[in-house]
């Protein structure tokens, strides 16, 4: 614990000493955004996406087409932008930098459906396409006992991606990417009428025996460290499953000789991620979180009785909420890169925002209590005082940080605000420039609407549940900031995350003064200004 909380305290930003980064942009170092499998076997994906599909979905077949469709609205390219000679490609997944360091493999059995053999793939945005990287026998994979039309998905991380850029900080910005992707891929799952489910009972050895048939092979070199992070089972008939994970990382794979390609004539050493990442690599899950975990759960299933009926509906249901929008949205969202500093939004909008990122709204759902409520700093939104406040996504946590605040703070609930949000204003006044300095003196963030700060529980999860905690509380963020650019999208608004902030100042602000609560993530959402020099180009020419 103490190695991960030390990280923590490296990599904080201050007025005075930012955390350790490159200094400077390499660009003749800088590296691809893509992995791709030399010699590998490539399966095209077809490029169909979400058009005209309305209305509440039922569970699609998983199909090669359907197949085809989940990836190219969740990971795949969304577009181009070029100007003044140079181009660069844009995703559905959001990411600092847009420099992407996390890689998504799908481990299937294959099926007439399907039309691809039971083996280990690669998802390859850059060409939207499938590598095979090992094949699974057929009495293998059945062995596992999966319902019919399961598929599983293993994200990974390349730290270099970011490092290259952020320096020290990057292994933050590297599990809000995981967060962004998960969140990605839930909701578009969840337009297929499929359920997608964190398998979080194995650990980082079994993820890699799975992938690289060692425990923990890490690629190093000029091909760049990579680490796995996470299985999913993907639930093709909108159900949640429980899954046999000690089958799973039992099973047996033949791994073809196949080389990662490299991603950069050298590759900086950062001490402080390899400290981070070897300190967040998770053993296999204990009985203790598994049974907190399964409590956790249950909890949550009853208290959304009679807000969205059960956690099958809510990650099954497009209907009714704004959510019926995202499946018409998911390749136009983009990151505001400044804001006009004018516009005002509807309160009916902002409340739309707020719900969308409460967690019965999450996919896939978290199997643990919520960490994070966003204190809002409230610039322009009709009918709202200008100043502070709290969305409480746990209820159970409002005396908690009430104790722990500033004690002047109001804790109001405005008189408009619908169930289901607990929504408090804390202080009242111009919170722009408090916005602004603590972001890193960025427009951006006094500029918008609103301004968020993701505030998470923090020493004591990681107390309990061990180091490899860390990594999902910036998991939770990276959600909550997808939420935030959808639901933006669906508003007629825009989002973009931010990655430099001030820890320590806003957490003084906010009266925080030990390692009880940490500002994890930064966003901010209005009316996007846009650069006239850019011009748009198709994803795949």
């Amino acid at each position: 614990m103490e190695r991960i909380i030390a990280y923590h305290q490296q990599t904080k930003h201050q007025p005075n000493r930012m955390a350790r980064g490159p200094g400077r942009m390499d660009w003749s170092n800088q590296p691809d955004p893509f992995r791709s499998y030399e010699g590998s076997k490539r399966l095209a994906l077809d490029r169909l996406g979400f058009e005209g599909m309305t209305g509440k979905l039922r569970p699609s077949p998983l199909t090669s087409e359907n197949l085809s469709r989940f990836f190219f609205e969740s990971l795949a390219l969304s577009g181009r932008k070029a100007v003044a000679g140079a181009e660069w490609t844009l995703r559905v997944n959001p990411s600092s930098g847009n420099l992407h360091p996390t890689e998504c493999y799908l481990l299937a059995g294959g099926g007439e459906e399907l039309d691809l053999s039971p083996g280990v793939y690669h998802y390859q945005p850059k060409d939207h396409s499938l590598e095979l990287l090992a094949g699974i026998r057929e009495e293998s994979w059945q062995s596992l006992h999966l319902p019919s039309g399961t598929i599983l998905l293993i994200l990974t991380t390349i730290y270099w991606r970011e490092s290259w850029k952020y320096g020290a900080r990057a292994f933050r910005y590297c599990m809000l990417d995981l967060g962004h992707a998960l969140a990605a891929a839930g909701e578009a799952a969840c337009c297929l009428g499929w359920t997608l489910s964190l398998q979080e009972e194995l650990g980082t050895d079994d993820l890699a025996r799975i992938l690289w048939n060692e425990p923990d092979k890490m690629t190093d070199g000029p091909t760049g460290k990579e680490r796995p992070d996470v299985m999913l089972a993907l639930f093709s008939d909108g159900r949640v499953h429980r899954i046999d994970e000690c089958l799973i990382s039992g099973i047996e794979t033949e791994p073809l000789s196949l080389r990662p390609n490299i991603l950069s004539p050298s590759i900086v050493p950062w001490q402080e991620i390899d400290m981070a990442s070897e300190a967040a690599k998770k053993p296999q899950i204990s009985d203790a979180y598994s049974r907190s975990a399964a409590r956790a759960e249950e909890v949550l299933r009853i208290e959304l009785k009679g807000k969205s009926a059960s956690i099958k509906e809510a990650a099954t249901d497009v209907s009714g909420d704004i959510s019926r929008e995202y499946c018409h949205i998911l390749r136009r969202r983009r990151s505001a890169q400044a804001m006009d500093g004018r516009a005002t939004m509807p309160l009916d909008s902002f409340h739309a925002i707020l719900k969308a990122t409460m967690p019965e709204r999450a996919k896939p759902g978290l199997p643990w209590r919520p960490q994070v409520n966003p204190v809002l700093f409230v610039h322009r939104v009709e009918e709202m005082d200008r100043g502070l406040y709290i969305l409480l996504r746990d209820e159970r946590a409002k005396e908690d940080l009430r104790g722990a605040m500033d004690p002047d703070f109001f804790w109001e609930r405005p008189s408009r605000t619908p169930p289901g949000l607990e929504l408090y204003q804390l202080a009242q006044g111009d919170a722009r420039l408090a916005a602004k300095e603590s972001s890193c003196r960025q427009d951006i963030a006094s500029d918008g609407c609103f301004a968020v700060a993701m505030i998470s529980r923090f020493e004591d999860p990681i107390e309990e549940y061990g180091p490899w905690f860390y990594s999902r509380l910036y998991w939770e963020c990276g959600m909550i900031g997808q939420a935030l650019y959808l639901s933006s999208e669906a508003t007629g608004y825009r989002g973009c995350g931010i990655g430099c902030f001030f820890d320590d100042m806003v957490h003084r602000m906010l009266g925080l003064f030990d390692l009880g609560y940490q500002d994890l993530y930064h966003f901010t959402v209005g009316r996007a200004l846009t650069d006239p020099r850019l011009i748009d180009l198709p994803a795949y020419g």
